[in-house]
C-alpha cells in the first residue's frame, strides 16, 4: 500500500535528492519538481496530494505563490515551506516553516505535526 503522496519542489538538485530519498525511506509516495511551474504540471495529472514540501526561493513562481495556487484547487493540502532566507517565519494555517539548513528528521517531524500518518 503506497504511503502519503508528497510533492517536493526544490530547485537545488542535491537538496531535492536528499529530501526525496529520506521521504521514500520513511514510506512516502514522492513526486518531485525543480520549479513551481513543473509542480503545477505534475499536479494537473495527479488525483491526490497529501503534502506539499516547497522551497520558497524558486526560479519564476516562488513557493508562497505555488502553495496559494495549489490551495486554490486543493484547500486542505498541508504545506512545509523551507528557505535559507527567513523572509517569513510565521507559516500560514496547516503549514510549517523549516529554516535551511535542516535535518531530514525535521522534515519528517513537520509532516507528523501536520497530521501526515505513515502506514
Amino acid at each position: 500500500m503506497p504511503g502519503p503522496k508528497v510533492l517536493v519542489v526544490e530547485d537545488e538538485f542535491l537538496v531535492r535528492d536528499m529530501i526525496v530519498h529520506e521521504l521514500c525511506l520513511a514510506g512516502f509516495d514522492v513526486l518531485e519538481a525543480a520549479t513551481a511551474e513543473d509542480a503545477l504540471a505534475i499536479l494537473a495529472r495527479c488525483d491526490a496530494l497529501d503534502l506539499l514540501f516547497t522551497d520558497i526561493k524558486l526560479p519564476g513562481m516562488d513557493g508562497w505563490q505555488l502553495a496559494a495556487e495549489i490551495r486554490g484547487h486543493r484547500p486542505t493540502v498541508p504545506v512545509i515551506y523551507a528557505s535559507g532566507y527567513a523572509d517569513r517565519v510565521q507559516p500560514l494555517p496547516a503549514s510549517r516553516f523549516l529554516q535551511k539548513p535542516y535535518r531530514p528528521s525535521q522534515v519528517l517531524q513537520a509532516a507528523a505535526e501536520l497530521g501526515i500518518k505513515l502506514p
